[in-house]
Formats: C-alpha cells, sequence, structure tokens
C-alpha cells in the first residue's frame, strides 16, 4: 500500500470515529481529498502531466503527487518512482500487468466511460487500485450519471477520483461523494483560490444521513382471527 492509499485510508477512519464520553468537540475532517493538476497550493496531492510538472513536484513541498503516463511499462513506472511520484496514473489501454507489481506505489486506473457492465467492473476491482479516476462528466449531474457511478462503485468496489472543473456546486459535490467518489480532481489552469474553494464545499457538506431500516422494510398485512378461528 503506497501514500495514496494510506492517505484514502487514514480519511475513511477519521470519518468513521466517534467522541467518548466527555470528549473535546473536534472539527470533523473534510470527507474527500482534493487533488490538481500540476503543483497548486492547498491540494491533497497534484498529478504531473509533462515532465516539467513532476520535477515541479519532486521539488516543491507536496507530499503526494503521481504521474499520468501515456502507456503504463515497467519502464515508465520505474522512472516516474525514481522522480518521487506516488502514484501512476494510466489507461487500460497497452498497459502492461508486469508493471503493476511494484506494492511500493499506487495505481490509478483512469476511465474514459463510467459505463462499465458488472462483470467488468468486478474485474477491474480486483487489480485493487488505490482509485479509480473518470474523466469530467458534464455539469449539472444527471441521474444517470449518478446511477452509473453507483453501479460502478458497488461493483468494483474501490475509492473514485472524478475529474472535475472548478466551478463544481456544493450538490454536485454531494452527489459525487454519496454515489461513492472519494476524490475529486480540478481540471488542469486551477488555482490556489479554486483549490480553497472547493476544499470549503467539502468541508461545508452535510454529514450524510442513516437510513433507517423501517424505509425500506415491507408492509405486510395482518389478519385478524375469526370467530370461526377461535372454534
Amino acid at each position: 500500500m503506497g501514500k495514496l492509499a494510506d492517505a484514502l485510508k487514514e480519511r475513511r477512519q477519521s470519518r468513521q470515529r466517534r467522541l467518548g464520553f466527555g470528549a473535546p468537540a473536534q472539527e470533523r475532517p473534510p470527507e474527500m481529498l482534493l487533488g490538481t493538476v500540476g503543483v497548486v497550493d492547498g491540494a491533497d496531492f497534484c498529478l504531473a502531466l509533462t515532465e516539467s510538472e513532476a520535477a515541479a513536484a519532486a521539488e516543491s513541498d507536496v507530499a503526494l503527487w503521481g504521474a499520468r503516463l501515456v502507456v503504463l511499462t515497467p519502464e515508465s513506472a520505474a522512472a516516474a518512482k525514481a522522480a518521487g511520484a506516488s502514484f501512476l496514473s494510466f489507461v487500460l489501454d497497452d498497459a502492461r500487468a508486469d508493471a503493476m507489481l511494484d506494492e511500493e506505489i499506487d495505481y490509478i486506473v483512469r476511465l474514459l466511460d463510467v459505463g462499465f457492465d458488472e462483470s467488468a467492473a468486478r474485474a477491474l476491482g480486483s487489480l485493487q487500485p488505490a482509485m479509480i479516476g473518470l474523466e469530467a462528466l458534464d455539469l449539472p449531474l444527471s441521474v444517470t450519471d449518478i446511477i452509473q457511478l453507483r453501479r460502478l462503485a458497488m461493483f468494483a468496489a474501490a475509492p473514485i477520483c472524478v475529474t472535475t472543473p472548478s466551478h463544481i456546486s456544493a450538490g454536485d459535490i454531494q452527489a459525487l461523494r454519496d454515489s461513492g467518489a472519494a476524490a475529486l480532481l480540478l481540471t488542469e489552469g486551477a488555482t490556489a483560490q479554486d483549490a480553497a474553494a472547493v476544499k470549503q464545499r467539502i468541508a461545508d457538506l452535510p454529514e450524510r444521513k442513516s437510513k433507517r431500516d423501517d424505509v425500506a422494510r415491507p408492509l405486510i398485512p395482518t389478519i385478524s382471527p375469526s370467530a370461526a378461528d377461535d372454534d
């Protein structure tokens, strides 16, 4: 497990903590990680698209940065790791299976289409990627988008990162969170002010509502005993 997977696990566990009796009040931690393309102050992680961005990330104080590879090969993975990358982002086409054997680095499988069927999504999840990356969805989100996202999250059982413009609304962020998205990646050109604004929207999200068991409980008609039954 690499640094990115550790950060996702820590964020998930921090949300599950419950305060004991008499414990001091604590600020609720943000529920999603925020990433940017290139080095942007305030981001939780950064993604490098070019060698110059990778060099800038390596020389910065960014704790988590990764490389988007054109093709995943053992050579390209080793080069990115040697440069200091914590994770690798790649598409499935032409990706080498033997390049995913390094357990010290995390992998993000980038999908160009969210419409995976059940068997393909389960097989994808069996690779145990740190995250599944999705390209930007049309905003505002449609119910169809959310259904497809929830289907992918349910069958793949892996955290999902959605690429999004910085003007995404709080409502769309909440819909993504409630559908399995663990991180957002702002599109190229986002500024530190953009990152701060989106992180604030994430921090202001309402807590998830727990569903009552009786909401989905079927109604079973009761039959009163008749006089004949008594006899």
